[in-house]
């Protein structure tokens, strides 16, 4: 109902009943309970010294997409090319991918997806 409304289909904001969206959602304690079969988009901010790399391989492994906040170990190009080859390394061994979005983020994608070069 919400994507008729945004993109301008019959329905109006009015239609929306968000009393029914919300009670379809899995809450609990005020957050959203992840489901198995859903793959999401993480976005996580590495640590300064690149210890949380482990976070991001529990949520690959899970098979989400993380989108990976590196500035805060910009400044450290060793530990930056460290982190970076070991998640290209954990993404490829698993089928998956890494690239480069910006000069602060990364996204790595879980096994079967693949970035396009085209």
């Amino acid at each position: 109902m919400v994507v008729f409304a945004i993109f301008g289909g019959k329905k109006s904001m009015g239609d929306v009943d968000v009393e029914t969206i919300l009670n379809e959602l899995s809450v609990r304690d005020g957050k959203i309970i992840e489901r198995d079969d859903i793959t999401y988009v993480k976005s996580l901010t590495l640590d300064s010294e690149g210890k949380n790399v482990d976070a991001v391989l529990r949520e690959l492994n899970k098979g989400n997409v993380v989108i990976l906040n590196v500035h805060t170990v910009s400044h450290n190009k060793l530990l930056l090319r460290g982190v970076v080859k070991d998640l290209r390394d954990a993404a490829s061994g698993m089928n998956g991918d890494l690239a480069r979005l910006s000069e602060e983020k990364i996204i790595i994608l879980p096994g079967g997806m693949k970035i396009s070069q085209s």
